[in-house]
């Protein structure tokens, strides 16, 4: 078994992979990285991340976004926008983590990947991806420095 130290040096490393990032933002996409590869999540086709996201925001009292899937902004996976409700997505499979990554920008009005963000994305994982996922990506947010308490930081 993998120690959650070993796990937090990997999302340091792959936090480079993000060089035009923000420090933080790079730190929350590798904690992405990194617990999609130790606690896997589904990958759906285009109507089931229609229904996954209309699941979603129908449980959390929130509108159900339009889904737009192409080549945007080739630069990412995904976008959301909070003035037009959409969501975008730039691949065929889309994987519940990243679904899960976008709603939470139009929950928490959060345009960056701060403390407010990784809180509502964390409830997020916990009731729609399962405990295991958003435990580990707690214990990495928490390992590489991230808090997620936007009253409280560390």
């Amino acid at each position: 078994m993998t120690h959650i130290s070993e796990l937090v040096e990997e999302v340091m490393r792959q936090s480079r992979r993000y060089p035009r990032c923000s420090r933080e933002q790079a730190l929350v996409y590798a904690c992405e990285d990194v617990a999609a590869r130790h606690a896997p999540l589904r990958v759906l086709g285009r109507a089931e991340a229609v229904e996954f996201v209309a699941h979603v925001c129908t449980e959390e009292w929130v509108d159900v976004p339009h889904l737009e899937f192409g080549r945007h902004r080739a630069r990412c996976t995904g976008w959301a926008d909070r003035s037009t409700h959409t969501i975008g997505i730039h691949t065929s499979r889309p994987g519940v983590g990243l679904l899960l990554h976008e709603i939470s920008h139009l929950v928490s009005r959060a345009d960056n990947h701060d403390a407010e963000f990784r809180l509502v994305l964390l409830r997020l994982a916990r009731r729609h991806a399962g405990i295991q996922h958003a435990g580990l990506l707690r214990s990495l947010f928490a390992g590489s420095g991230l808090d997620t308490d936007p009253v409280h930081p560390l």
